[in-house]
């Protein structure tokens, strides 16, 4: 991650004559983003990832909430019902089976998630206000840098070098890493491409719709290699409430997309 913003960096350096307390900002909104990534990735390691992505993307509704006091932003009545339909979506998506009796909970990583998510949403809001100075280059590597540098500082244990060695297929390990950020990669630059040829507001909510996505990608990789992910919620009608809750979610953010 390092090798490829390092030298982005170079190509797009700060303006001469920016603000130090804009760079701090910056700096500042990186972070966030970093520490808010790292939550996600370790519930990631507890959840399914059926579960963890609709939670963690539902973050829109914090961004909506903190835009209006600190950016003077407006939200309508179609907005705010887009909001409560997301804060219901991960509900239903957050809710399990629990070994005393009762229906369903909501477990400590659903917690978590929406710190994630807080984490994220104030770097968008910072974000917002410096990229009236820099450039949406240098906001990108500054969180390359700080994401990067953080994981580091964060796995640089003995007990994580002790997990790396003992890896039963370290091979296979390392080449889904290497095909995840290619994934990502090709996916960041399909959505520069579509926000530059299209409307912002229907890319937004074409991109929101994800959660859809990775919930289709578990059912079937679930069948076709079992094992290869958590275990899927038991019972047929905790499946249909997640598959609700998912439903909810990225119609709920869509909508906050479509709608002013």
């Amino acid at each position: 991650m390092v090798s490829y913003n390092l030298p982005l960096a170079l190509v797009f350096p700060f303006a001469e004559g920016t603000p130090p307390d804009i760079i701090l900002l910056a700096v500042t909104a990186g972070l966030l983003r970093a520490f808010s990534v790292y939550i996600m990735l370790f519930a990631l390691k507890t959840e399914e990832v059926s579960r963890v992505i609709p939670i963690y993307y539902s973050y829109p509704i914090f961004v909506s909430l903190m835009a209006v006091p600190l950016l003077g932003e407006s939200i309508g009545l179609l907005r705010w019902l887009a909001i409560l339909a997301v804060v219901g979506g991960v509900i239903l998506v957050s809710a399990r089976k629990n070994g005393n009796g009762r229906p369903f909970r909501l477990g400590r990583t659903t917690v978590l998630l929406i710190l994630a998510g807080l984490l994220i949403s104030g770097s968008d809001v910072i974000n917002k206000h410096v990229l009236e100075v820099i450039t949406f280059w240098n906001s990108y590597w500054i969180s390359g840098v700080c994401l990067a540098l953080f994981l580091l500082a964060v796995s640089f244990r003995r007990s994580v070098f002790a997990e790396l060695k003992g890896l039963a297929k370290p091979l296979l390990c390392y080449s889904l890493i290497v095909l995840d950020e290619l994934f990502l990669f090709g996916g960041m630059l399909l959505l520069l491409w579509a926000i530059q040829h299209g409307p912002i507001s229907l890319v937004s909510a074409i991109s929101s719709t994800r959660p859809l996505f990775v919930l289709v990608y578990a059912f079937v990789l679930l069948r076709l290699i079992p094992g290869f992910l958590l275990e899927w919620p038991a019972g047929r009608r905790l499946r249909i409430l997640q598959i609700c809750g998912v439903v909810l979610t990225a119609g709920g953010i869509a909508a906050m997309n479509l709608f002013d």
